[in-house]
């Protein structure tokens, strides 16, 4: 029965991976507030240090720049997904490979074979990314 179980909460943590990019396809905000905790602790390490968030309201910054009507995501790919659940039932880690591209005011711009981990906490029935990290693997780096 567990590996049943833990199948199917695996389907839904994948779901909510997939939403936490491909919400920018639509600009859900509702989605992507659904989708993170949003905590004084929550943090989230991109590839540039200029991007590191720690905490909601630092994090916010970013999402409000991601509204912007001159920045058009086109599309994601999320490769190499490993979701790990706790023995509690109650945590899950993950990682994957991530592409993602889009536009801002005509111009292109996009991040290819991201590495990208994560913690997530089930929280009153729903599951939030508490933190993530996402890192360009130094040796695939063009020269």
């Amino acid at each position: 029965m567990k590996a049943s179980n833990d199948t199917e909460i695996k389907i839904e943590i994948k779901k909510i991976l997939h939403d936490a990019f491909g919400w920018a396809l639509t600009k859900d905000r509702a989605l992507f507030e659904s989708i993170f905790a949003g905590d004084d602790d929550f943090f989230s390490y991109f590839p540039d240090s200029k991007s590191t968030a720690i905490g909601w309201k630092q994090f916010e910054k970013f999402l409000n720049g991601w509204m912007d009507p001159r920045n058009i995501a086109i599309g994601y790919e999320i490769r190499d997904l490993r979701i790990v659940l706790s023995q509690s039932g109650d945590v899950a880690w993950f990682s994957a490979i991530v592409d993602d591209e889009g536009e801002f005011d005509g111009k292109p711009w996009g991040a290819k074979d991201i590495r990208w981990t994560g913690v997530l906490e089930k929280r009153e029935g729903s599951w939030r990314i508490c933190q993530q990290h996402l890192s360009e693997a130094n040796d695939l780096k063009s020269t």
